[in-house]
């Protein structure tokens, strides 16, 4: 019997434009084989404090555009980041295996996804989009994250896709250790005989996929695969606030191109409405 699994679409409820965006998504999602949707109130930056855990903050300083500018992460990325850990966290502490969604992970190939979504056990990081907004991840590795951020305290200064990828880097270092013994049983547990632990984009910005076992391979995989799994997007109409000056939302052309672009949100909104 096909497994189900569920997938938390993260989504503020008291925000037209996000409310918008995800039920253009959701009905994307109706063609998805053994996957049901559930919308979940996000973290906003008036309810952080809410959060049954605490995120040691720091300020931006290991990927992207801020690198060297350093400056404080804005609340509305908090809230995004926060409500992300919130489901990483369930998965350490039970072991269900959500998928994670934002309010715009659009499906453009609900077969090939299907298929990603049967291999799912499989990869400790599982990502088949061109982001971050559809994620899952093993239990194991999901431990690791919480045991470094929340027992140790060590510092989020990314924002989660590059917190996520630092991690698997840090992650294939535990799976070496021991002559693989780590791996071994993961395998045996899956009764597997290989696997690839990481399903990531490739830097190509032309949405594509790898399957590998290394991190660093995503700058230059063997093989690509279609991504399945997109952002849908009408310009103008963002909920995430970035730094005044230095995080102004400004896509350029390759991201562009592997979005789903719509001009009018509303009107898209309702048509899905309309046709569930």
């Amino acid at each position: 019997m096909p497994v189900m699994y569920r997938a938390i679409l993260i989504c503020d409820l008291k925000n037209p434009v996000s409310i918008a965006y995800s039920k253009i998504a959701m009905k994307t999602w109706e063609a998805v084989d053994n996957v049901t949707v559930e919308r979940w109130q996000c973290y906003t930056p008036d309810t952080l404090d809410d959060a049954p855990f605490k995120i040691n903050w720091g300020r931006y300083s290991s990927a992207g555009k801020y690198k060297k500018d350093k400056h404080e992460i804005t609340p509305t990325e908090k809230a995004c980041l926060t409500s992300m850990f919130h489901w990483w966290k369930h998965i350490a502490d039970t072991g269900e295996r959500v998928i994670i969604l934002e309010h715009d992970a659009y499906v453009r190939d609900p077969k090939r996804l299907g298929g990603w979504i049967k291999m799912m056990e499989t990869f400790d990081l599982w990502n088949p989009g061109i982001a971050m907004e559809c994620c899952s991840m093993s239990q194991e590795f999901a431990k690791y994250c919480m045991s470094k951020w929340l027992n140790l305290g060590d510092i989020i200064d990314a924002g989660p896709m590059a917190e996520l990828y630092t991690s698997m880097q840090e992650w294939e270092k535990v799976l070496k250790m021991y002559k693989s013994r780590r791996e071994l049983e993961i395998r045996k547990a899956l009764d597997i005989k290989s696997r690839s632990v990481l399903l990531w984009p490739t830097v190509k910005s032309n949405n594509t996929l790898c399957a590998v076992n290394y991190a660093k391979e995503v700058l230059s995989p063997n093989t690509t695969y279609p991504a399945p799994v997109t952002q849908v997007y009408c310009p103008g109409k963002n909920t995430l606030v970035h730094h005044a000056k230095k995080g102004a939302i400004g896509y350029g052309d390759s991201t562009y191109r592997q979005m789903e672009i719509i001009d009018d949100l509303k009107a898209e909104a309702k048509k899905a409405d309309e046709s569930s």
